[in-house]
């Protein structure tokens, strides 16, 4: 923890699995504070108690609600017990921070604080199966465009200014969404270029021949998600980040194009994508309806 920081991590779970005990290893002498929020897992018990012997606070939902009631839960946990934070670090339960993580981000954002920026978060100049150009270089920050949750440090005046995450869009969306409410009030992304995060997402896209590609695979019922908050999103900040919009949407299709080609699984991937939307056209939120979900719902990998 930095002498002038005082940080939560937050950390995220459904069904986790040894990654998750690995994360409150990696995170937990960094910060002030571990807090996992398991979100409806079914099968947890053994993977939590462990998390708490390492020093992690474990809450629990009830019932599966997504990854924005889960960091929502998280944080506002961390700050009833300790008024003095500073920071929330938002983490997933697939992640994994290496020595010196938080205090890279912290040297980030206070020299743009230096130089003058109101900054809102603070994200890793190299994300594991993330791809993100131009960060590396030997500044100490850089003006960031959008984050991803994971790995996310977030000041507590933010959390103040911005609001909660928004529920209702359960997973895809929910770190972008954030990102341009921050936008919205006058607050900066900043990158720390040269801090990394290990951070596992989705499959990686090997061709027949073996070939590995720079896309990965998410699970099928990530592609409703994926495409009925990307209706959502756009509706709502499109007109104030047009440039955003357009980029999003194209960047979207070109993902689907391309692992509809490569991968297995393209009916179903593109049937869930175009329900997905439907959905955001007729302004669904929430869960997905059982009778048309499948047996998955939410997973916290971005």
């Amino acid at each position: 923890m930095t002498t002038s920081h005082r940080t939560a991590a937050v950390i995220t779970a459904y069904q986790p699995g040894e990654t998750l005990t690995t994360a409150v290893r990696s995170v937990v002498g960094q910060v002030a504070h571990v807090v996992v929020v398991d979100d409806g897992s079914s099968d947890a018990a053994a993977v939590l108690a462990e998390c708490a012997a390492l020093g992690a606070r474990v809450l629990s939902h009830g019932a599966n609600r997504g990854i924005g009631a889960a960091l929502n839960t998280g944080i506002g946990a961390a700050r009833a017990a300790d008024p003095t934070l500073t920071h929330v670090l938002t983490l997933d339960q697939d992640s994994e921070v290496p020595d010196g993580f938080l205090a890279g981000l912290a040297a980030a954002e206070r020299a743009a604080r230096e130089a003058g920026m109101r900054v809102g978060m603070t994200s890793p100049g190299t994300i594991t199966t993330v791809r993100r150009g131009g960060t590396d270089n030997a500044d100490v920050f850089r003006p960031g465009g959008e984050p991803i949750q994971s790995g996310l440090l977030l000041p507590v005046a933010t959390l103040d200014a911005v609001g909660d995450f928004d529920e209702s869009l359960v997973i895809d969306g929910v770190d972008s969404d954030y990102w341009l409410r921050a936008l919205d009030v006058g607050l900066t992304a900043v990158v720390a270029p040269g801090v990394s995060l290990d951070h596992r997402l989705g499959q990686p896209l090997v061709t027949g021949g073996g070939i590995r590609l720079p896309f990965v695979v998410a699970s099928q019922f990530r592609y409703y998600y994926q495409w009925r908050n990307l209706v959502r999103v756009v509706r709502r900040h499109g007109r104030r980040h047009p440039r955003w919009a357009a980029g999003a949407v194209v960047r979207a299709a070109r993902h689907l194009a391309i692992v509809t080609v490569l991968a297995p699984g393209r009916g179903a991937r593109l049937r869930n994508a175009g329900a997905g939307v439907r959905a955001g056209l007729r302004g669904e939120h929430g869960l997905r309806p059982p009778r048309t979900a499948g047996s998955s719902t939410h997973r916290p990998r971005r």
